[in-house]
């Protein structure tokens, strides 16, 4: 596993939205097992809450979409990545020094960026515009190449 892939993609392959089979073919090509970090154990379950929250899915989709995300991880399809969690949180803090005000980051996305550096990956996969940016500036090879 040498790619990390943000939250947001995730939560577009269990709650169909207009860009979900993009997401879902971008998610097979990037392959299995998907990194899995502290951060995505509750931004994707919290996503979908806000779904339903913003009227957008009903209870049964909420409940569906979070039962297929946890049955993923129960059956492997997600692998926790091996990281020192203090180290993610201070090389998000040197990330957002050297980026944040030239290109507007914010302290999640940098958390994943992060995560993805200490965690040995190579690939990015985000459709954030600015998380994009900062994953490139270091040295991360960003997904989809076209961007969105």
């Amino acid at each position: 596993m040498n790619a990390y892939i943000d939250s947001a993609l995730f939560v577009k392959a269990f709650v169909l939205e207009a860009n979900s089979e993009e997401t879902i073919r971008l998610l097979e090509e990037t392959g299995e097992p998907f990194a899995y970090s502290h951060l995505h154990e509750i931004e994707i379950p919290n996503a979908i809450r806000l779904k339903r929250f913003r009227g957008e899915i009903t209870k049964s989709q909420e409940t569906t979409a979070i039962r297929a995300f946890l049955a993923d991880v129960d059956s492997g399809r997600f692998e926790r990545i091996t990281y020192d969690l203090a180290a993610v949180f201070m090389r998000a803090e040197s990330l957002s020094a050297k980026c944040s005000a030239e290109i507007g980051t914010r302290s999640l996305d940098l958390w994943h960026v992060a995560a993805a550096l200490e965690a040995g990956c190579k690939t990015f996969v985000s459709y954030d515009t600015r998380q994009r940016k900062a994953a490139e500036l270091f040295g991360l090879r960003v997904l989809p190449v076209c961007g969105n």
